[in-house]
């Protein structure tokens, strides 16, 4: 019995998950879509809670560093969120009724032993974030759609409005992309492709190179461009920001090389950087190369689960340039 009411002497018979860390902490119960009635999460250290994204209420016991009962929430209800208690050092999630169950009550002393240490899923957190990410990245694309598309309409330039399809395209394969069968779990692989694309978004023109090399620049744009609408159109729904297997690609221009879209972009901000020389431009266009690579790498990790992939490695031997790498 870890959780045992020590004011009268009466146990609680609950599996108690120790919540210590800050994965765990943040994610705790949150999306899951029922409440197990013989488990219990407790929270160390806390002494405030949300149930943003949860599907069912909870009780909720605020406990003093003597674990003595200060606060009792019965029935907390999802999508609250609550004033931290000055006095509180962790706080003990239960099953909605439990409280009264047991008779608990402010005062109460209680003595918890955990019988683990809580594991948390990460793809709750994912599915938690998916249409608040969609919203974002959405924004920021349509910005990118929005602003080429002017351009496009003041100059006629083609190069603008292949940046619009690209766009585009990026945007609508990214909202309609399939359900991950995996998803990495590792906080690097989450972060390094925002950072790369957040990158991408701060490029700017700079003054202008000579003729020769403003030419060879539109043309390697242009090449990049192209390169990209073509991986797109073959990555299809499969297409995602974020490391996961959304069923493995092998047509189109994934016979060629194993990461098309990442090679048709760095031949794109390379033109781009060359005609547009700044060292701002050029510093962010060596983080999207360095996070390109990473991105690469760490996808083909996570894919590499799949038999079906391991079977495209050895017959596409080479991530970005045939014959060389």
């Amino acid at each position: 019995m870890p959780i045992v009411n020590a004011t009268p002497g009466i146990p609680c018979p609950y599996r108690v998950y120790l919540a210590n860390t800050l994965s765990s902490r943040l994610i705790g119960l949150l999306g899951t879509t029922g409440s197990d009635p013989e488990m219990a999460l407790w929270i160390v250290p806390c002494s405030s809670i949300h149930t943003f994204g949860m599907k069912y209420p909870i009780d909720a016991l605020f406990l003093d560093g003597e674990g003595r009962v200060v606060r009792i929430l019965q029935h907390l209800m999802p999508n609250r969120v609550l004033k931290p208690v000055p006095s509180v050092k962790s706080v003990l999630e239960l099953p909605a009724g439990a409280s009264l169950q047991f008779g608990l009550r402010l005062n109460d002393r209680l003595q918890v032993t955990p019988d683990g240490r809580f594991q948390p899923d990460l793809r709750r957190l994912g599915a938690l974030m998916h249409w608040p990410m969609n919203a974002l990245i959405a924004f920021l694309w349509g910005r990118f759609v929005l602003a080429a598309l002017n351009q496009w309409i003041f100059d006629s330039n083609p190069l603008n409005f292949m940046i619009v399809i690209h766009n585009s395209l990026l945007m609508f394969f990214f909202l309609m992309r399939r359900k991950s069968l995996t998803v990495s779990s590792r906080p690097l692989d989450w972060a390094i492709p925002i950072f790369t694309l957040c990158g991408a978004m701060l490029l700017r023109p700079a003054a202008a190179a000579g003729q020769s090399r403003v030419l060879i620049s539109v043309w390697f744009q242009c090449l990049g461009v192209a390169g990209i609408i073509f991986s797109l159109l073959s990555l299809g729904k499969s297409f995602g920001v974020i490391p996961a297997n959304r069923k493995i690609v092998c047509a189109g221009a994934y016979r060629i090389v194993r990461h098309p879209l990442y090679l048709s972009e760095i031949v794109f901000y390379t033109g781009f950087v060359s005609g547009n020389p700044s060292m701002k431009n050029g510093l962010l266009v060596l983080m999207i190369l360095a996070g390109q690579l990473y991105r690469s790498i760490s996808e083909e990790t996570l894919l590499a689960i799949d038999p079906s992939y391991r079977s495209y490695q050895k017959r596409v031997r080479y991530r970005f340039i045939p014959g060389l790498f």
